[in-house]
């Protein structure tokens, strides 16, 4: 907790908190960065599910590249949102369900990945490539890995909402 302390006291944190763009600004590219990455994510889940059978799954490859992509805006953005009220999140049960619920998100992935690909590709992400050129048979393991990816998505945004509504007051 003095770490959380330290880190609410410094400079870029007070400023976070007292700007007027400073806040805003982060939170734009926090939404943006979870657009890319959780759209991206539902649209390969529902071409999973059946939708959009016409496009083929390796169109996803190049799409994976600017999924990352938006995880590490939204992974940089949400780690300086946090640096503008440390005590007050890690209070936040919200925050924690939500971060355990990204944890979830990205594992019923990787999950979906070794449904469709196996493992032979190190442990393959989605995105580290070499699994396109295979065949790829999408199985029940598939489609529940897809559902529990929308799912938890889902969650975790609803779970980002919430933190807004249910953070304790500012510490003294």
């Amino acid at each position: 907790m003095e770490f959380l302390t330290w880190l609410e006291m410094t400079d870029f944190s007070t400023w976070l908190r007292e700007s007027d763009w400073g806040y805003p600004v982060l939170l734009c590219f926090h939404a943006v960065g979870m657009g890319v990455v959780v759209g991206i994510s539902w649209m390969y889940s529902a071409r999973i599910l059946g939708y959009a059978k016409s496009f083929p799954l390796e169109g996803f490859e190049r799409l994976f590249s600017l999924a990352w992509f938006g995880f590490v805006i939204n992974a940089a953005s949400g780690v300086l949102l946090f640096v503008g009220e440390p005590r007050r999140l890690a209070a936040t049960p919200a925050f924690w369900i939500k971060m355990v619920l990204i944890v979830c998100a990205g594992l019923s992935l990787w999950a979906l990945e070794k449904a469709l690909h196996g493992m032979d590709d190190a442990d393959a992400l989605p995105g580290a490539g070499g699994a396109a050129a295979r065949e790829v048979v999408v199985t029940g393991a598939a489609r529940t890995a897809a559902i529990a990816s929308i799912v938890f998505w889902l969650a975790a945004i609803t779970a980002g909402r919430i933190i807004g509504y249910t953070m304790p007051p500012p510490p003294l």
